[in-house]
């Protein structure tokens, strides 16, 4: 199972990162310039100046989904959970369909041992991903949830 989420993690943050910048062309502001460059940072693998430009850019404009989730993925891969679980759940406020951050709460709830919240979060992201081999990672999770709890 840790090979399969590091795969969908992988593909994850990736196709993330992708629709991110992609966004970034038409922004501007500060907000957007500390965005761009956190995704930048993370792009050439310095995550800690990432982190700290996309904390800027959240602090700046808290009801950007995109800088919620780019911060929450950057948070939770430094190892800062309550900074990822608490702007990650302000970006499914902000859309409730956010297949990344559905993805990273419920990791973040099974390292807690948050059981009921991280199966919640495996079944909204399992119901959002439009991919067959995340769909599948979210079932493994589930199995694996629901027969500790058992």
């Amino acid at each position: 199972m840790q090979r399969a989420t590091s795969n969908g993690q992988r593909i994850l943050v990736l196709t993330l990162f992708s629709l991110l910048a992609a966004r970034c062309v038409f922004a501007e502001g500060p907000a957007s310039q500390h965005f761009q460059a956190g995704l930048a940072y993370e792009r050439l693998g310095r995550i800690d100046e990432a982190y700290t430009e996309l904390q800027l850019a959240y602090a700046l404009n808290e009801d950007d989904g995109p800088t919620a989730v780019a911060l929450g993925v950057i948070a939770s891969r430094l190892g800062r959970f309550e900074v990822a679980q608490r702007v990650l759940e302000r970006s499914v406020q902000i859309d409730a369909n956010s297949v990344a951050s559905y993805f990273h709460l419920a990791l973040i709830d099974e390292k807690a041992g948050l059981t009921e919240r991280a199966l919640d979060a495996w079944h909204r992201f399992a119901s959002l991903s439009q991919e067959d081999t995340l769909k599948n990672i979210a079932q493994k999770h589930i199995q694996v949830l629901n027969a500790h709890g058992t």
